[in-house]
């Protein structure tokens, strides 16, 4: 028997839950071996000392007591549950900012809004205006860079209000999914 497996019996040799068997070969083991032997005589000590306390009666108010003491005490934990009602300063930002984003979409691309609402003509004359002094003509390109921003954006403003829980998984798969150099 090696000394490891000998360490792991101990306390049921200690307790009478070994086999006669094992209580033979742990005995024959611990004659030979002193680490054992003294961490047989350790274990044997404390039991004894343990065996040689006295049980402690607890007050018949305890339960009361303790009761009180809790409902008298701060809350010391946190609400990690995401609540829409009360998203902080840059989620707010965040929101925004996409509600802005997606709302002049909308009306840029719906010729009828264009024409009801007052602000936006010349809004949608400047932002056409902008886009072809940028790129002078390719839509294409500008379709996809814009419907890649916003895709990005949402990513991010999604991951924003996700909370931290959500936004440490979804950061792990992405890791996950990289390639290792």
């Amino acid at each position: 028997m090696r000394c490891h497996d000998a360490r792991k019996q101990l306390q049921f040799y200690i307790d009478n839950q070994l086999t006669m068997n094992q209580v033979r070969e742990l005995e024959g083991h611990i004659a030979q071996c002193d680490d054992c032997s003294r961490e047989l005589y350790l274990l044997e000590e404390v039991s004894s000392s343990l065996r040689q306390l006295r049980s402690v009666a607890e007050p018949a108010d305890m339960t009361m007591l303790i009761m009180q003491r809790v409902a008298m005490s701060p809350q010391r934990y946190t609400d990690r549950q995401f609540s829409l009602w009360r998203p902080s300063v840059p989620e707010l930002v965040a929101v925004v900012i996409l509600a802005s984003i997606t709302t002049l979409g909308i009306i840029w691309q719906q010729p009828s809004l264009r024409d009801v609402l007052p602000f936006a003509a010349p809004l949608s004359q400047t932002i056409l205006y902008a886009i072809h002094l940028l790129y002078s003509g390719n839509m294409g390109a500008i379709s996809f860079a814009l419907w890649l921003g916003g895709a990005i954006l949402g990513i991010f403003i999604t991951l924003a209000l996700a909370g931290n829980e959500i936004r440490s998984q979804w950061f792990k798969a992405m890791l996950e999914r990289l390639p290792v150099h």
